[in-house]
């Protein structure tokens, strides 16, 4: 009780004090509450929103929108590629792409666009929430996971023939889905691409060793502090990777913080954080350097990708369908204020009771012999939290969002046979956007897609700058 109380006081003392220096810096350094969007960008805006949204006209070339209802009656809004009702696909493979905060299906138009992927059928899902999908009355696991398994499911049943492969391919918040899924829906997928990722269950093993670690030698360091000063400085060491990726994760305090607080932040100074992450993924600020600026017409565009449709695209249907009343509503903030909930209401490690129906549809998924469990370290499936499925984490040696050693150290256990782990030498965070990053990726899609009939580490070796960090 008194932990759980100290814990909570911490967050809350860490996420203000980031929010008032956050503040500050927006204010005095950018001057983000003197700026108000001009008419040139609200102009391309309009423009914009009817290029990626606009139901009847095509939002990445050779892909159409569509929707999927839940049994719940909610819409998840997804893209498929024309090829998949035009012509006959190769084994009707498919991939299924997952997009993180702040997304939408936008973030992978690179990738879609990759001739070679042009034979596959390619869905890519704005998540529950965001872009052009429903929103939801909470979002814990119960709600997210259960809604993007239904989502699955009924694309499996729609476009994978007997004996086809499913790939599902995910970035940032996806990715932690994406091994949600992998860890506790095992059926679903014969692969799973995570980029910008981490394993959840396993992230958290790796804090809490290192902190207990630490903790021992800090008491034994009490217990005879003349005689013990170095353990001093090797419990502090010891203690370094937590403390690093706290202060990676200080924006997600500052998004905890009570609901005023947090949308007040997320709205603020015409969205000046939203501007930031959207300059960060165009590569407009680098390694925590001003690199240039957007143009009214480069702002808008990133802005109507990552909120969703504008009002005039209430008016469009396609087959008889078009975007909620839901999603209406977000668009008065640009859908921030519902985007932050993911980080929230428990969706990264509250426990999943999976509905009957979910259990049983899972269940009468045809188990292929090749994706065994086995090969997780000394666990049979490995320990709680560890993915059952062959996965391929990719990774960017420079993302800021998380700190290598608590997501890397001692992975292989949590991961089966079959898989990878990756470090791209020149990424960042937003590995599916960046010129030099989304061809590997499109590269792996491919090698999964095609029956992963050489080694990964062959499929790429025209890449270069690639750390094969695990290969099991």
């Amino acid at each position: 009780m008194i932990g759980e109380f100290a814990a909570k006081g911490f967050a809350f003392a860490y996420g203000f004090t980031n929010f008032l220096l956050l503040t500050a810096a927006a204010t005095f350094q950018h001057g983000a509450f003197t700026k108000r969007a001009s008419k040139e960008h609200d102009k391309e805006l309009t423009i914009s929103q009817d290029k990626y949204w606009n139901l009847n006209k095509s939002p990445i070339p050779g892909f159409r929108h569509a929707f999927h209802t839940l049994k719940n009656g909610a819409q998840l809004h997804y893209v498929i590629n024309n090829h998949s009702i035009d012509q006959k696909t190769k084994s009707k493979n498919v991939a299924i792409f997952i997009h993180g905060f702040p997304d939408t299906f936008t973030l992978w138009k690179n990738i879609l666009q990759t001739p070679d992927l042009a034979n596959y059928v390619l869905i890519a899902v704005d998540i529950p929430g965001y872009g052009g999908s429903d929103s939801l009355p909470s979002y814990g696991p119960d709600q997210v996971l259960e809604a993007l398994t239904a989502f699955i499911l009924a694309m499996r049943a729609q476009h994978v023939e007997q004996g086809g492969k499913l790939v599902m391919v995910s970035h940032d918040w996806g990715g932690l889905i994406s091994a949600r899924l992998a860890s506790e829906a095992k059926e679903l997928a014969d692969r799973w691409i995570i980029t910008s990722a981490v394993i959840p269950a396993h992230l958290n093993s790796n804090a809490r060793t290192f902190l207990a670690s630490s903790r021992r030698m800090l008491h034994t360091f009490l217990a005879h502090p003349f005689s013990n000063f170095r353990l001093l400085k090797t419990a502090y060491a010891t203690s370094q990777p937590v403390f690093s990726q706290l202060k990676r994760s200080y924006y997600i305090f500052v998004l905890r913080l009570p609901g005023p607080i947090a949308k007040f932040f997320i709205r603020m100074g015409n969205y000046w954080f939203m501007g930031l992450l959207h300059m960060i993924q165009a590569g407009l600020i680098s390694r925590g350097k001003f690199l240039g600026k957007f143009s009214d017409k480069e702002a808008a565009d990133w802005t109507a990708m990552s909120s969703g449709p504008g009002i005039a695209q209430f008016s469009e249907q396609i087959d008889g369908q078009g975007y909620s009343e839901s999603v209406r509503r977000r668009i008065a903030d640009l859908g921030t204020s519902e985007k932050i909930r993911i980080y929230r209401e428990g969706l990264m490690f509250n426990p999943w009771e999976k509905s009957i129906e979910t259990v049983v549809a899972l269940s009468e998924i045809p188990t292929d012999p090749s994706r065994s469990s086995s090969g997780a370290g000394l666990f049979e499936n490995g320990p709680k939290g560890a993915l059952r499925v062959p996965t391929t984490l990719v990774l960017g040696k420079y993302d800021i969002a998380f700190e290598r050693r608590l997501g890397t150290n001692g992975i292989s256990d949590f991961l089966v046979r079959n898989s990878q782990v990756l470090y791209l030498g020149q990424s960042g965070h937003w590995i599916p956007f960046e010129p030099h990053a989304f061809p590997v990726v499109a590269s792996i899609i491919l090698w999964a897609l095609e029956g992963e009939k050489v080694s990964l580490r062959e499929q790429l070796q025209k890449y270069e700058d690639i750390e094969y960090a695990l290969e099991k």
